[in-house]
């Protein structure tokens, strides 16, 4: 079961639409237990995989062993390999396989991540072009479109958000890329967040004598802090969150010196003057899309300096919290015209150092934001204490694809995965953090042609 192939429900939803059929061969079941895919059951209809979407399908395995398979409108048996692109393979190795399959998942949703972060920028551009011609009024349907599809695809695509175009070599976009990451990255921290604190509240309040008012059967899931139409709200603010700085002039907000006092001013009127003014001439009233707008960079502990407006840090939302995180660390490991991409590990550790041990309510948004993001997010390359690099496939664990041997050379055979948290790997073999992970930039130079294709698009 565990060997068979798991291909994007995307595609699947595309071949449904085609007029195919697919059948899973195993029964698919959402993180909560509810199935949500039959395993005997032909679909024939594409809202059935559209809803299983909704609810937490991602990857869909396809267990030909068990009766699955996908069939084109004529009825022919498509092969299941081809659903999946396919990569050169790195030579010799007994887990080759595996490491094969599992780079073209991440190829594969890296090339859904990019058609959806494409048509997220366009979308971007099309109201900002508008904002500056009419000095502040744009059309919010289509934005809310492509953010619900944006949210959909990140949370139901495990690291997903790390796949999304990173740009490491220019700086040229920023403000686009930066509005798409932080909804991106936002909208999965808060997920995180809300299932988090929902459970510790409900664990509270399932605790609770009833004071004799009965033994009514307790729900466990019945406190929950942002309901699904809120979780849209918001990350429909964390995509509009910048929205004022189209209104800065560009010369200060690209300047690559140190912002004289008088500048910083005017930077900080993207939050205050000129979001207010934005919002007001599209009647946007709605409270959420408001405070991100208003607070993103606003203190989140009482010392914390050089943030705006004043606000106390206790009435700062749980959400705009969250948006803050997200925007500190897209910030940091984006290209800006002053300064290189920072390394996601170092920018991770610096955000945790920074805010841990403050503000009780942080500390929630705190722990969903690292445990989203990972102490060393997909993507990074770290040094083992052996003395190999490795690149990070998935943050839990972590899972590592060596580069290297102990010597710093490049393997010429096949590495093996290591999991560092199933015991694959010698117990003296960690994660060597007195090592920084190498910045961005030096991370690409020294991956292999298959991987440079899911980190990043080819420099200009």
């Amino acid at each position: 079961m565990d060997k068979a192939p798991k291909l994007p429900i995307d595609r699947l939803i595309e071949v449904v639409q085609k007029g195919g059929t697919v059948r899973t061969g195993v029964d698919v079941f959402n993180k909560q237990g509810i199935l949500l895919l039959d395993k005997e059951v032909p679909i024939t209809d594409p809202q059935v995989l559209v809803r299983a979407k909704e609810q937490g399908a991602g990857m869909v395995p396809i267990n030909a062993a068990g009766g699955g398979g996908i069939w084109d409108s004529q009825g022919n048996r498509l092969d299941l390999p081809s659903e999946a692109p396919v990569q050169k393979p790195v030579a010799g190795g007994g887990r080759g396989g595996e490491i094969e399959r599992r780079i073209n998942e991440i190829i594969e949703t890296k090339r859904i991540a990019a058609e959806k972060y494409q048509q997220a920028k366009a979308c971007l551009r099309q109201i900002m072009d508008s904002i500056r011609r009419t000095g502040g009024e744009f059309d919010l349907e289509p934005v809310n479109e492509t953010v619900k599809g944006l949210a959909n695809f990140v949370t139901s695509h495990d690291n997903s958000f790390a796949y999304l175009t990173r740009e490491i070599f220019s700086c040229d976009d920023y403000l686009y890329n930066h509005s798409v990451n932080v909804c991106t990255i936002g909208t999965v921290v808060l997920k995180k967040f809300n299932s988090n604190f929902s459970n510790a509240v409900n664990s509270l309040l399932n605790n609770v004598p009833t004071g004799g008012l009965g033994e009514e059967k307790r729900d466990p899931s019945a406190f929950s802090y942002f309901l699904p139409a809120e979780l849209q709200d918001i990350s429909l603010g964390f995509f509009l969150h910048d929205l004022g700085k189209v209104l800065i002039d560009p010369e200060v907000l690209n300047k690559t010196g140190r912002l004289k006092e008088s500048e910083f001013a005017e930077v900080r009127k993207h939050v205050t003057e000129k979001a207010r003014l934005i919002l007001d001439k599209n009647r946007l009233n709605n409270p959420y899309i408001a405070n991100i707008c208003y607070y993103h960079h606003a203190k989140l502990y009482s010392a914390e300096e050089r943030c705006y407006p004043a606000q106390s840090p206790h009435l700062i939302p749980a959400y705009v919290k969250v948006c803050k995180l997200a925007d500190v660390y897209d910030a940091m490991t984006s290209k800006r015209c002053y300064r290189e991409a920072l390394n996601p590990v170092g920018a991770v550790t610096d955000i945790f150092n920074r805010y841990a041990r403050k503000e009780p309510l942080l500390q929630y948004v705190l722990h969903s934001f690292v445990k989203s993001v990972g102490i060393y997010p997909p993507g990074s390359v770290v040094h083992l204490t052996n003395g190999q690099l490795c690149y990070v496939l998935e943050s839990d664990g972590p899972v590592l694809l060596p580069l290297t041997d102990s010597e710093g050379e490049s393997l010429r055979d096949k590495p093996e995965l290591l999991d560092l948290s199933q015991g694959q790997a010698p117990k003296e073999i960690k994660v060597d953090r007195r090592r920084p992970s190498l910045n961005p930039i030096e991370a690409y130079e020294i991956l292999p042609d298959y991987l440079r294709r899911v980190v990043t698009s080819q420099p200009s």
